[in-house]
This record gives structure tokens, sequence and C-alpha cells, in this order.
């Protein structure tokens, strides 16, 4: 998103009053004079985590990656297609651009703590929220509540932001292995994603979970295979290795017999451990 129609929608937490681009590449609040640095084209209004790890730009697409990022690409993709493309739609957690491609052609922002080259803004919603309150139609956030410490605070940002039948679109892993330590804290059921709904005044129009027994399966190959094989020395490594290799060749004949992922209601599934959950919130 250009700075200028950027510049429509930010406003000084202090006074409410919105910023001007000011001398010396800053952001200037046009009521109180507060200054909010930048970094290139982008306004830096909160500090960069110190236990930050930048991450590398990955290909991603309705067919690259894990069958949970597949299905959150359908996700996304399936959603857009019933939206008209100038609703504003603000991606917080960007990164480096997971879902441009999908979003390419949309009034959208792309918000992170991270001033990486894809970012528009950044921003630590828990910490301050310098969007105009009900000015933003839609917020992503895929993958990136299980790396956020205060989820209330962000939940409370994002409704206030939202205009009223704006929606929220989540999508959240429960059983899958900590990643980008040590910035990942949480994992929530069905349950908990429910109460966030009525705490924050968002009724939900859609909360499926993704199932992929197939995957649980293959973490647990990988993880005997890496952290406890490559430790056993002798016959009883040999044998350990012997063993694997035919449960993986059996897993490989299971696949397509047990099927892809699927989703399903978690109240109505028989499986308790979804890969993750996918949740539309509406504004009420």
């Amino acid at each position: 998103m250009r700075l200028n129609k950027l510049l429509e929608i930010l406003v000084c937490e202090g006074c409410g009053e919105g910023f001007q681009l000011g001398q010396g590449g800053v952001l200037r609040c046009s009521q109180c004079g507060k200054v909010v640095p930048m970094q290139g084209n982008i306004p830096m209004f909160t500090d960069i985590p110190d236990e930050i790890q930048p991450s590398d730009k990955e290909i991603r697409g309705p067919d690259v990656g894990t069958p949970w990022r597949q299905a959150n690409w359908q996700f996304l993709t399936d959603w857009l297609e019933t939206q008209n493309t100038d609703k504003l739609i603000l991606d917080v957690g960007a990164g480096r651009g997971d879902f441009a491609e999908a979003l390419e052609g949309r009034n959208s922002i792309a918000l992170d703590v991270y001033p990486y080259p894809e970012v528009d803004i950044v921003c630590d919603l828990t910490k301050t929220n310098p969007f105009r309150p009900a000015s933003i139609d839609a917020v992503l956030m895929l993958n990136v509540l299980e790396h956020i410490y205060d989820t209330h605070a962000m939940l409370k940002s994002l409704a206030e932001l939202l205009k009223p039948g704006g929606k929220l679109l989540l999508a959240i892993p429960f059983m899958v292995k900590m990643h980008q330590i040590p910035l990942d804290f949480v994992r929530y059921t069905h349950f908990t994603l429910g109460q966030f709904g009525e705490d924050y005044g968002l009724e939900i129009e859609q909360l499926v979970g993704f199932y992929d027994p197939m995957f649980f399966l293959g973490e647990g190959i990988r993880n005997i295979q890496w952290p406890i094989l490559r430790k056993m020395r002798g016959p009883r490594q040999y044998m350990g290795r012997l063993l694997l290799g035919g449960i993986r060749f059996l897993a490989h004949l299971m696949q397509p017999v047990i099927g892809p992922g699927h989703i399903k209601s978690p109240y109505e599934a028989f499986s308790l451990a979804p890969t993750g959950y996918q949740v539309v919130y509406k504004k009420k």
C-alpha cells in the first residue's frame, strides 16, 4: 500500500489526530507533534523485538508446503473469491509476504513487527494501535496468533479497528511442533476460540478443524529418525533403522488409502487432534 493511502487510516494514539510526512523522513502528528520514525517508506510504530530472528523468503502457493499450509491457502482464497476487491484488508504478521500472491490486486496492508521489504507498517498491536477505529474491512492472522504472547491485547486491538460487520480470518495450529523458537507461545482448543468471540464482540461464522492423521505419522517417523536413531550405536541402531524403514514403506502404502487431510467441524469430528483450526469471525 502506498504511504499516502496508509496515512488516511493512521492516527496518533495520544490525541486521535492524523499523521503527516515530516522533514527527515518521519511521520509527525498534526496535533500534538508526536514523531514516528521511518525505515525507508515503512513507519516504525514499535521497536523490533530483540529476540526475533528474521526469516528468509520462501515460495508459497496452493500446492507448496505442508498440507496444513496448503489448506490455509485454500481457506484464504475461497474467502477472497466472495469479497469485493476494494475491501481494505490488514494482513497481520505478513512476514515475507506468504500470502501476497493471493492478495495481489487487493486493497491490502502488510503489517509485521519486523521491517521486511514486503511490509507496509511495523507495529506490535499488543502495545499500540495506530489505526482509526472501525477503519478496516477484514483482518488476516494466518499462523500468527500462536506467536503472540498477549493474545487478549491483540484481539482487543483487532476488534477496535474492524468495521461493524468486518471479518477476522484466523488460522492457528494445534497439533503442530514448536516453530520460530523462542516466539512460539500458545495452542488453543476450539472451545477457547469460541470464547474469544464472546469476549470481543465477534460472531463466529465458521470454525473448522483440519484433520490429517498421516501428518502425525510422518512427524513420529522423523522424530525417531533424527533425535533418537542417530544417537544409537551398533546392533540397536541397525535394527532400529531396519524397522523404521519398514514403517516408512507401510506409511507410503497407507497414504493413498487414508487420503489427504480434510476439513470438518470440531464438534462433529471423530478425532480430537486437529492439525489446526480455521475461523472466520464477524464483528457484531
